[in-house]
């Protein structure tokens, strides 16, 4: 389960913000002849079912359905017990504990004498929750709403730009914890983790590329070993449902420390605009700066996801200016990689 603080704050996420939510999608829903939404969830997917209820799931996987009309359930494979909490955290609709969570939503749409049902990412819906809606509700046309769910999501509301900001704050704050004399990649992390709880984030996964001459492949802490003298950090931090990712570099000698500086001030200036070629220009200044672009990605919710690559060097530009983003690049220096990424708010 999640590690950190799990709490509902009216004054972060009102309710009425989460009701304007589904009141947006129930009227795409509308437009598109559907009687209900439905997404999945499990630890790595999230993102959607914690928009749509200011609830974040964890851990274990469920089912979320979004009638046009009426409550909204969220069944979930958890105990009666945490179902209970979870109703304390979940500020509009039912919690149904369920080891079969798609049986229970499918039950329910048969109840409903529903027709036609939208679901999230259905290519992606694991086949025992399919199996278990078409079984239990056979009389329903089920189909892909993903293209649905994009664009009201997208449309990021005053609740969720504070609390990825809030999360910006609490990943720079980590971020400048480090110990650039640390040997290993666990003493580096240790305080950064610390902070990170202490503050009420829901979730930090830190990754260290522990040797920038030699990669700039990111590893799990537990088996990056020796930090070299060039080495990066990245750190995705989660605030009540609001994710970002932060990578920087760091060089243990004076001069390449000045030159990562200098990279670093360089990157943090550059503000992508939509229509303009971001490859191009990123390779510009980098070149300008003696450096050779390798790779460069934008992240944003997408779907399930909290973040998920929507364009970049070798992806299709699907990105939505103005909402939340982050942006990572992957540099070739004179000494080796560079790395980094910061959020855009």
């Amino acid at each position: 389960m999640r590690r950190g603080l799990m709490a509902w704050d009216a004054n972060e996420v009102p309710v009425a913000t989460i009701e304007a939510r589904q009141a947006r999608l129930r009227e795409a829903m509308r437009a598109q002849g559907l009687e209900a939404f439905i997404a999945y969830t499990n630890i790595a997917r999230p993102a959607a079912v914690s928009w749509m209820s200011g609830f974040t799931p964890y851990w274990s996987e469920g089912v979320y359905c979004l009638p046009l009309e009426g409550t909204p359930v969220f069944a979930t494979a958890l105990s009666k017990r945490v179902a209970e909490w979870i109703s304390t955290v979940m500020a509009v609709g039912e919690v149904a504990p369920t080891p079969q969570p798609g049986v229970v939503i499918g039950k329910l749409l048969a109840e409903k004498g529903i027709s036609k049902a939208g679901i999230l990412e259905l290519d992606e819906l694991p086949a025992k929750q399919a199996t278990a809606l078409m079984q239990n509700a056979p009389g329903v046309n089920f189909t892909d709403a993903a293209d649905l769910f994009h664009p009201i999501r997208t449309q990021v509301d005053d609740a969720e730009r504070a609390l990825v900001r809030h999360a910006a704050k609490l990943a720079a704050e980590c971020m400048n914890k480090v110990d650039v004399e640390a040997a290993s990649a666990q003493d580096l992390i240790a305080p950064c983790e610390l902070h990170a709880r202490l503050s009420g984030a829901e979730e930090i996964f830190i990754a260290v590329a522990p040797d920038l001459s030699k990669s700039a492949t990111l590893k799990r802490t537990d088996t990056a070993g020796e930090l070299a003298d060039t080495f990066a950090l990245r750190i995705s931090l989660a605030y009540k449902a609001g994710w970002v990712r932060l990578t920087r570099s760091f060089a243990r000698t004076a001069m390449g420390a000045t030159d990562f500086d200098r990279l670093q001030q360089m990157f943090d200036d550059f503000q992508p605009q939509a229509g303009q070629s971001i490859d191009g220009m990123l390779r510009q200044i980098f070149a300008d700066n003696g450096a050779t672009l390798k790779s460069w990605q934008l992240e944003q919710p997408r779907g399930g996801y909290p973040l998920a690559i929507v364009a970049g060097s070798e992806v299709s530009n699907t990105w939505t200016a103005g909402a939340p983003s982050v942006m990572g690049v992957d540099v070739e220096t004179a000494s080796g990689h560079w790395l980094a990424a910061r959020p855009l708010l």
